[in-house]
């Protein structure tokens, strides 16, 4: 299974961090037990581990800031940056025998008057999901160096920009969903997404903590920018 951990940590450089990155096993445990739940692992480590960064977890959208809450059935883990939607676990899915990965889901309507009009619909499995929102807050500027191209004209972003890619970087396969690609180079030195609308991209994101690295995928893929 990903380990979305290690592989944040080496994409916002946090391995020899002095401070503590993680929010204490106390505040933890005192949530679940207001909750009355049992965490999923996957979020209990990440908590532990990464949930005091800020860049990480509330730059752009909203990911495992205490206290969590429940929506009806389902135990609320993060939220759009809009406001326009959250992510949450159903409470079936936190049995022991599923905690190990389960699947995290979205709801748009999540403000719904009646909570049996709230419609959700699956993401990611949690440790994929924890990776993603990684990789989306970083090049929503999460990360140091971090530049973004909207395709509003059809010829901003070159329609073979997905096999360029390929050529570059690794294409994270667990991340891919229909409308986004998730790629790394230089063992998540770099990230890049690649927005698609059915095969033609229309948005496209780099970022890095390193200037060099990025500047270096940046000439490498050709794009203009704009400053």
């Amino acid at each position: 299974m990903l380990n979305p951990i290690r592989a944040i940590k080496l994409l916002y450089q946090l391995e020899n961090h002095p401070e503590p990155l993680g929010i204490s096993q106390a505040m933890i445990e005192q949530n679940e037990q207001a909750l009355g739940v049992q965490l999923p692992a996957g979020l209990y480590h990440y908590l532990l581990a990464l949930g005091n960064i800020a860049s990480l977890n509330s730059g752009f959208n909203h990911l495992g800031l205490l206290p969590l809450q429940r929506l009806g059935d389902h135990l609320v883990i993060g939220k759009t940056c809009d406001n326009d939607g959250v992510w949450g676990i159903h409470v079936d899915d936190l049995s022991p025998k599923k905690q190990h990965n389960p699947m995290v889901q979205m709801s748009r309507n999540f403000d719904a008057i009646e909570q049996s009009e709230i419609h959700w619909f699956d993401e990611l499995p949690l440790a994929e999901f924890l990776l993603a929102q990684a990789i989306v807050n970083g090049v929503n500027g999460g990360l140091k160096h971090h530049a973004q191209l909207y395709d509003f004209d059809g010829q901003s972003i070159p329609a073979d920009l997905s096999e360029k890619l390929q050529h570059i970087a690794s294409e994270i396969t667990e991340l891919r969903q229909p409308h986004e690609r998730y790629f790394q180079a230089e063992d998540f030195g770099v990230v890049m997404l690649l927005g698609m609308d059915e095969s033609i991209p229309n948005a496209f994101m780099i970022a890095s903590q390193d200037e060099h690295k990025f500047n270096d995928y940046i000439q490498q893929l050709a794009i203009g920018f704009a400053d």
